[in-house]
């Protein structure tokens, strides 16, 4: 009986994590890649790369709403970061090793811009071509290029 139930148990609460949390992967063509991990609690983590742990990253993620807005770019200019533009609020943490950094595109937009868009960019979509984005939308749980394209 002890089995049973423990075996009960043990069915019930993975039915819990793995309908209370989603991650996904999201890629574009360049192969750079993103890990969307939505959590319990209203928390989300945006991952650089495929990120496969079961616990929190350590170091070198951006902690999110389960409902936010966000925009990712890449640039070669930019090697081993991303810059990242939100709706809501976002907390960066690069963590101790900097392999891998982030920028706030609100916070240095002047910049940021002639690093992913040319002098005669006039839509998001005239990013450079050594450049791409890639946008966000939590709640839904979909992202898509910088032509629209479903990722």
């Amino acid at each position: 009986m002890k089995r049973i139930l423990l075996f009960f148990a043990l069915g019930i609460t993975l039915l819990v994590i793995w309908f209370g949390e989603s991650r996904k992967f999201f890629c574009l063509e360049d192969g750079n890649c993103v890990t969307v991990w939505k959590t319990f609690f209203n928390v989300c983590y945006i991952i650089p790369g495929k990120y496969y742990g079961i616990v929190k990253p350590s170091e070198q993620y951006i902690e999110s709403s389960n409902t936010n807005l966000i925009t990712i770019y890449w640039s070669r200019e930019l090697p081993n970061a991303f810059v990242f533009q939100s709706s809501g609020e976002v907390k960066a943490y690069d963590g101790s090793n900097h392999k891998f950094t982030f920028y706030d595109y609100t916070k240095d937009t002047s910049r940021l811009n002639k690093i992913l868009y040319g002098p005669n960019a006039v839509k998001r979509a005239d990013i450079k071509t050594d450049a791409g984005l890639m946008d966000i939308d939590i709640r839904e749980n979909y992202a898509t290029d910088k032509s629209g394209k479903k990722l």
